[in-house]
């Protein structure tokens, strides 16, 4: 028994041995692997941390790249302009510079033709146009380069672009920049087959004449760019006289503009009358507007505002073609009579007023003389010298000319007997009162003495009651406009007017 036990004992020893050798290596193998795995995850962790480093810092030079670049177009934004002038003004605080604003007008109409989509990348292709364009203006700032190419323009947002220009020895060059851009950026597009048409208008402001913030040069270039968009001739640069026109009535002169071609305008006539005879000499016409919101509109509303800002030539030329359109239409009834226009001291100083009088008289078979231009004296007080010079060109054309609100002031009477006028309107505050007050009638009665003696007709207007007309007579002013004998009434109705008129005066004499 003691014997096999002793057996067995001997033969399982070297089995217990083996098992417990290879438990011994499998732990030093599998020491060795977790060793080994620790090292690969620390080391994977260490390219982990790396990868994430670098990860962060691309997602943050992405998220610098699109805090001062556009979103649409890729170029630098007003922040990135912010910063460049920033450290270029601590630099050189003495020198001169030019900020110049540029927008794109009637890019609704693109929104609206191709979607927003497309629009975005036609608004890019323009940026990249516009940036093209100043490849060669040292002067301008320049953000960085793309393909060693320099980008010089800022996008400001929506539609709007600028450029700051370094002038010190080139005061004009901003002027020059913004006319080349504003003839050679709006070439036509062709998106999906549609040719894609757009302006570009522009604004400058100095720093530091204009201001020494950016946000001030931007309002001020702004403000220059609505003038010079809206207003034709007017600067791209802004000026001091820009702050009195308030954004209410630059919208109101363009839409002034808008309106001369939708034909929201309408000519009103009042006849002008011989006082003895009855006979209808005239109809003097007057513009109205009407606005699509603010109803219709009389001339004391925009016509001194049109004038102001450059507005008003472009006006002048529509009311004449109308009126001479209508004395061929009298011509065609077998109608006699003339139209008279008032024209503004800015018409006086158009070159072109003769050419396109002589045009309009052409196509309309229309002889000059029946055409009668009023003049207010006013008109010759800041050129008197250009001023004549047109009036004695439209007067050997043979256009009748009248000198309108005679003595209201006295900036003409020096000129007065150089002017090549036929007849004055004596103005209607002395005529209105003329019954009423003696020194109402001294005055009158002295203007009217003036013009006979210089050989000039004379008009009163503002004749109201019959007592004024026969006043007037016994002066010696035989024409006479005012309610007595008609209100203003639509242009379209003379012919007919006339006709009742003169049925009227033929059958009195019966």
């Amino acid at each position: 028994m003691s014997f096999r036990c002793c057996s067995l004992f001997v033969i399982s020893f070297p089995v217990a041995a083996q098992t417990e050798q290879a438990l011994y290596t499998a732990i030093g193998l599998l020491s060795i692997a977790l060793a080994l795995a620790a090292i690969s995850i620390f080391r994977l962790k260490s390219r982990l941390s790396k990868l994430l480093q670098a990860y962060k810092a691309a997602e943050k030079a992405v998220l610098g790249f699109y805090a001062l670049h556009d979103d649409i177009s890729g170029f630098p934004n007003k922040f990135f302009l912010q910063q460049q002038l920033d450290k270029l003004l601590k630099k050189a605080p003495e020198q001169s510079f030019s900020l110049l604003l540029m927008k794109i007008s009637q890019f609704d109409k693109v929104n609206h033709l191709l979607g927003h989509s497309n629009s975005n990348l036609v608004l890019a292709q323009i940026a990249q146009r516009i940036n093209e364009q100043l490849k060669t203006a040292d002067e301008a700032l320049t953000f960085e380069f793309r393909k060693q190419a320099p980008v010089r323009l800022c996008h400001l947002g929506g539609v709007d672009f600028a450029v700051w220009i370094a002038c010190n020895d080139k005061p004009n060059l901003a002027e020059y920049l913004a006319d080349n851009l504003e003839k050679t950026v709006p070439e036509p597009m062709i998106v999906h087959g549609c040719a894609i048409d757009y302006q570009l208008h522009s604004g400058i402001a100095h720093y530091p004449q204009h201001g020494t913030q950016l946000s001030e040069l931007l309002e001020r270039a702004y403000l220059a760019l609505q003038h010079h968009s809206w207003l034709q001739g007017q600067s791209q640069v802004f000026s001091a006289d820009m702050l009195h026109y308030s954004t209410d009535k630059l919208t109101l002169m363009a839409e002034l503009r808008q309106a001369i071609e939708q034909q929201q305008l309408a000519l009103y006539v009042q006849p002008q009358v011989d006082m003895q005879s009855r006979e209808v000499l005239a109809g003097e016409v007057f513009v109205r507007w009407r606005h699509p919101s603010r109803g219709l509109m009389t001339p004391d509303s925009f016509l001194a505002l049109a004038e102001e800002t450059g507005v008003i030539y472009p006006l002048t030329q529509w009311v004449l073609t109308e009126a001479i359109a209508t004395i061929a239409q009298l011509d065609k009834a077998g109608l006699e009579g003339k139209i008279a226009v008032n024209i503004s001291s800015q018409d006086l100083l158009q070159d072109e007023l003769i050419d396109s009088l002589d045009i309009l008289f052409a196509k309309y078979n229309v002889k000059p003389q029946q055409l009668i231009l009023e003049i207010k004296e006013g008109a010759f007080a800041a050129r008197p010298s250009q001023s004549i010079s047109m009036m004695q060109r439209l007067h050997k054309m043979g256009v009748e000319l009248m000198l309108d609100d005679f003595g209201t002031g006295l900036s003409s009477l020096s000129h007065l007997r150089q002017l090549p006028v036929q007849s004055v309107k004596v103005d209607c505050s002395f005529i209105n009162d003329l019954h009423k007050s003696d020194i109402h009638t001294a005055i009158t009665g002295a203007i009217i003495d003036m013009a006979r003696n210089l050989g000039l007709g004379v008009i009163a207007e503002g004749v109201e009651e019959k007592e004024v007309e026969q006043k007037l007579l016994r002066m010696g002013c035989n024409r006479g406009q005012g309610f007595l004998y008609s209100r203003p009434f639509e242009l379209s109705g003379f012919a007919v007017w006339l006709k009742h008129w003169q049925q009227q005066q033929h059958t009195k004499l019966r």
